[in-house]
């Protein structure tokens, strides 16, 4: 099961190049705190439409996204103080994992907007558009051709709007909800307590307290 675990962490880390001009993803581009939903909707050639939904919360140096993993069900990551947590709650089981000091918050915002990242690389600004309330410039990225919208508002600088189309079938992510500046337990940013901890090679922890 960890190996799926380690998997569903995996997201690529986006460093800008050449293109000075395009955005990065990190705890800077949010309000003190934020609170978004992401819904990635994907429809293949022939298939049938699935649709994912993640919550994002961001406090500081803390974060919690949720979401539903098709292979594990229902998951939590919570970043904090102590490094980043992949909670499980229907196993009452919390796998810690294993990343450089400072990293929590930068590390769940990239498992929101890992492939966003990707696409950025290559793509340039074409205009500006005004999505989910939200003011945003508007990127291509000629080789996948999708249309990536940045929001501009200062506490909120990271994708909006995302919409792709090739011979695979459509993909769009809309992210709405959008609250900044609002008030959030620190509560929710910690490992329940009576969860069992694991850490990220394979050994066992003590049960998560308020601390985690």
């Amino acid at each position: 099961m960890f190996k799926i675990l380690a998997a569903t962490m995996s997201a690529a880390v986006f460093t800008a190049g050449a293109a000075a001009q395009t955005p990065a993803f990190s705890r800077a581009s949010l309000a003190k705190t934020a609170a978004f939903t992401i819904t990635n909707t994907l429809v293949p050639s022939g298939g049938a439409k699935v649709t994912q939904v993640m919550r994002v919360e961001v406090k500081g140096d803390k974060a919690r996204l949720e979401m539903n993993n098709p292979q594990i069900g229902a998951v939590t990551y919570l970043a904090n103080s102590r490094g980043v947590f992949l909670y499980m709650p229907g196993a009452k089981l919390a796998q810690k994992q294993s990343l450089p000091a400072g990293e929590s918050v930068d590390t769940v915002l990239r498992r929101a907007f890992g492939q966003v990242s990707r696409q950025l690389r290559t793509a340039k600004k074409i205009g500006v558009e005004r999505v989910s309330g939200q003011n945003t410039d508007v990127y291509k990225d000629a080789r996948s051709g999708s249309l990536i919208y940045i929001g501009k508002n200062p506490g909120f600088r990271l994708p909006v709007k995302v919409t792709a189309k090739n011979a695979g079938g459509t993909r769009t992510v809309l992210v709405s909800n959008i609250r900044t500046n609002i008030a959030l337990a620190d509560a929710r940013f910690a490992v329940p307590a009576g969860v069992r901890i694991i850490e990220a090679n394979g050994a066992a922890g003590l049960p998560g307290g308020g601390g985690f």
